[in-house]
């Protein structure tokens, strides 16, 4: 595990991959594939603003910048967007676990009925919502 930290903690790709955790395995193939492509500026921006640039270049909607060139053509494209989906798949889970936090508190006040009116989802979501989660 300390030579997967050391070998993406002393490049700067650490600094972009956020989202990817140090000890993360995948985590230096994951910054060699990119810097075939790309820069760190590159992929930090498209991180930055969640890969809408390259999305509206792709939709063919005008942008500020060539992101496709910016990313060293189509497949590096491909693997700036993919990083752009690891961040929000970990924020996805990140909010649900929040989320399925609050509602445990929650339902020591309040019924699944309750909730679910003042939520305005159904008691069956609720229900699933706390059961995935263990709770």
């Amino acid at each position: 595990m300390d030579e997967v930290r050391e070998a993406v903690q002393g490049d700067e790709w650490f600094a972009v991959l956020t989202h990817r955790p140090p000890y993360d395995p995948a985590a230096p193939a994951v910054a060699d594939r990119l810097q075939r492509w790309t820069s760190p500026a590159v992929v930090a921006a498209a991180l930055a603003d969640h890969g809408d640039g390259l999305l509206r270049q792709l939709a063919g909607q005008p942008t500020d910048r060539d992101w496709v060139t910016d990313c060293g053509g189509p497949l590096g494209a491909v693997l700036v967007l993919a990083e752009v989906d690891a961040a929000a798949s970990v924020l996805r889970s990140h909010v649900a676990a929040a989320r399925a936090g609050l509602l445990a508190d929650l339902v020591q006040d309040h019924s699944l009925v309750e909730l679910a009116d003042l939520l305005g989802v159904t008691r069956q979501a609720l229900h699933k919502t706390l059961k995935n989660r263990g709770l």
